[in-house]
């Protein structure tokens, strides 16, 4: 029996939250314009721009395997050598894959901008949904301000690693890497807000240039070595040295696993067919990452002729390092490094635009301090701008916790991944606990596989939490604790707290097109 236009509106109230409804619906004539169907809307969207191959581009420049590979080697050195980089990337990608898969479906059948905190209120039950999905929303907001980071600090370390390759009297400072930082956010700040109308042919660009630049680092770095030994393949694929400080080689390998497997859906109002577009690119950008990261790390682990050097080189850059063990050139090792870093400045931008447009669509649906302020579009740019400088200035301001502590920063870092993860996998669990059935019909379906993939990723990311809390290094001291247990807690318990004691009564949840399957 077919409900009355009346009856239509007051369900949608009862899912959009009153004060949302009302921006979306309207009564003329006793007829409802308010058209609710699979078809998920907002009601503040951005200009369609990014087609396959720039979504694809973007995921990959933010994923990019092969570059953080050769950018985060030294704790996984450290923590099993070659064994745990090889075999930690493969136990990486298969980790990252189960994890997508079933959050690609969840895209594809709600493409917008908000994620996580979207997917979350629409599975989950009317007496809870409101709450969960804010806690999914503000964790993953402040994952994307931590995550735009890293790409910044890697930046850093990268010009002020060539820096001592080049003079190895010059002893870089923590103030002084983190004034480069700085430079680094506000520059690749002002490419995102400004250089939004290319930003689609930017994206694409950055596919092209990593996977070229992967090619050039890898022919160059095999052929330059040519004429010397090259490392056995019982080193490159089996060989393990526990550098750590653990007393078990086990639990070197598993914390070594872990931090050697460092999105998509912030831009998802902005690609012609989110609900294709976004799963082919997140299992393109997984696939292509992992091929070129596996192949890279072992091109680059027959050429190295001397590990302690790699571990205790003033440059603080593994691949900088091998680079110039393996071509014996100041020049080339600098000149290959610069292709790495390009790709990496790529990623940055990646970050600073999902990361702003993250922090626009969480204030849109009325979930930040100050929300029609930061839910401001600009008209001319079709940017965020007054949240994405937020994000950047939220980067440059716990950035300098790195002068007095970089281990502190890289805890930081670290949980940034650890939220994004959790965000990704607590509508997976409510799907697993309340059945498949309450996620809408979708391009992109997993099937019978689904159920599994979602009981398995909450249990992943436990499992991933209390690895990645562990110290790296025996004995524990204040310079080298693990401060991500601490990170991920407390900001847990600000989010909590400022729902319950501002966010409460004025959160009604994301705005949406379409009712949650209750």
């Amino acid at each position: 029996m077919a409900s009355t236009p009346s009856s239509e509106v007051a369900a949608d109230k009862t899912f959009l939250g009153e004060s949302n409804a009302e921006r979306v619906a309207s009564i003329q004539d006793g007829e409802a314009h308010l058209h609710v169907s699979h078809k998920y809307t907002s009601h503040v969207q951005m200009k369609k721009q990014f087609g396959t191959i720039a979504t694809l581009g973007i995921a990959f420049s933010i994923l990019n395997s092969w570059v953080a590979e050769s950018g985060s080697m030294l704790g996984p050195i450290a923590l099993g050598g070659p064994v745990t980089i090889i075999w930690g990337c493969v136990a990486g990608a298969v980790f990252t894959a189960i994890l997508c898969a079933s959050f690609a479906e969840m895209a594809s059948a709600l493409p917008g901008a908000g994620g996580p905190y979207h997917y979350t209120y629409v599975v989950c039950g009317p007496g809870h949904r409101k709450f969960l999905s804010f806690v999914a929303g503000w964790s993953n907001t402040v994952a994307w301000w931590f995550i735009a980071s890293s790409a910044a600090l890697f930046l850093a370390s990268f010009i002020s690693g060539m820096a001592v390759l080049t003079y190895p009297d010059y002893v870089p400072t923590t103030w002084q890497v983190w004034l480069i930082y700085v430079g680094i956010v506000v520059l690749n700040t002002v490419i995102a807000i400004g250089g939004n109308r290319i930003m689609s042919l930017l994206t694409s660009a950055s596919l092209y240039w990593s996977l070229a630049s992967f090619l050039v680092c890898l022919i160059t770095t095999v052929a330059m070595h040519a004429g010397k030994p090259y490392e056995p393949a019982s080193f490159v694929f089996g060989n393990f040295s526990n550098e750590s400080g653990w007393s078990s080689a086990g639990t070197a390998f598993v914390i070594g696993w872990m931090l050697s497997t460092y999105n998509v859906p912030g831009l998802l109002e902005e690609m012609e067919r989110p609900q294709v577009e976004v799963p082919r690119a997140m299992v393109g950008a997984i696939l292509t990452g992992f091929v070129t990261s596996f192949t890279f790390l072992v091109a680059l682990l027959f050429c190295v002729t001397d590990m302690n050097e790699i571990v205790t080189s003033p440059t603080g850059v593994p691949v900088l390092v091998i680079f110039y063990q393996s071509t014996g050139s100041q020049a080339a090792a600098i000149a290959l490094t610069c292709l790495i870093f390009v790709s990496i400045m790529f990623s940055e931008i990646g970050g600073i635009l999902i990361s702003g447009r993250t922090t626009w669509a969480f204030a849109r649906d009325n979930g930040m301090p100050f929300s029609e302020y930061l839910s401001h579009l600009d008209e001319r740019t079709q940017s965020p701008i007054r949240a994405t400088p937020l994000s950047s200035f939220l980067s440059i301001a716990y950035g300098a916790i790195y002068i007095g502590s970089p281990v502190a920063f890289s805890s930081i870092v670290a949980s940034s991944i650890m939220m994004l993860i959790t965000t990704y996998c607590l509508p997976q669990a409510v799907l697993a606990i309340r059945g498949r059935h309450h996620l809408p019909p979708r391009p992109f379906d997993l099937g019978r596989a689904g159920w599994t993939l979602n009981a398995l990723a909450p249990i992943m990311v436990v499992f991933a939490f209390v690895i990645l809390s562990f110290p790296t290094t025996l004995p524990v001291t204040v310079e080298t604790m693990n401060y991500l247990c601490v990170i991920v807690v407390g900001v847990w318990v600000l989010i909590i707290g400022f729902y319950f004691t501002v966010k409460k009564g004025e959160y009604q949840g994301p705005v949406l097109g379409i009712a949650p399957h209750d």
